[in-house]
């Protein structure tokens, strides 16, 4: 593959539109179109999990896009002046109330490798079992409900959740079908 040029097609305060006109292999040019986030670099998924029970914390947020909520883990954009870890806690702290410690940090990982061109590390925090939630600090585009579940009642909540028209977000199916099969 050989890319030719890179367009813009739109921009917005928040979000590209570009193609790539690129040369297969085969010598055909041909086109591809995504988007990309303006003034960010990357983002972050926080897998918050209660210490010794396993019980994991999950949002179910509201999204315009779909006009209904979407069930996920807490996550945010990685702002210029912060790292991974220091985002993790301070969106889980924003969108949960809840404050922890970052046992983990992933690689760089693909959201849509398709459509989105954003990398997003996952974080892992631990929290502790006591733990309780101090209030949110969302933003005026954020309704977001927070849900404490045991790791034995993954697929009865998800389906709980999908029974009332929620979507679930894709790693979090992934997360339960690999707890199930593997």
């Amino acid at each position: 593959m050989n890319i030719l040029k890179t367009l813009e097609l739109t921009e917005s305060p928040w979000i590209r539109s570009r193609r790539v006109v690129y040369e297969n292999d085969k010598g055909q040019v041909l086109n591809w179109d995504y988007i990309e986030r303006v003034n960010a670099r990357s983002s972050v998924l926080i897998m918050p999990r209660f210490k010794e029970s396993g019980d994991l914390i999950f949002i179910r947020q509201y999204r315009v896009i779909f006009d209904c909520y979407v069930i996920g883990f807490p996550a945010g954009v990685v702002l210029d002046s912060e790292d991974v870890e220091k985002c993790a806690l301070r969106e889980l702290t924003e969108e949960t109330g809840y404050e922890g410690r970052v046992v983990q940090i992933s690689p760089d990982l693909t959201l849509n490798s398709a459509l989105i061109k954003e990398t997003a590390c996952c974080a892992v925090v631990e929290l502790e079992e006591d733990a309780t939630p101090k209030g949110q600090k969302l933003e005026p585009s954020e309704q977001i409900e927070v849900y404490r579940v045991k790791k034995d009642q993954l697929g009865a909540f998800f389906e709980q959740a999908a029974a009332k028209g929620d979507i679930i977000a894709a790693g979090l199916w992934y997360m339960l079908m690999a707890t199930q099969y593997l």
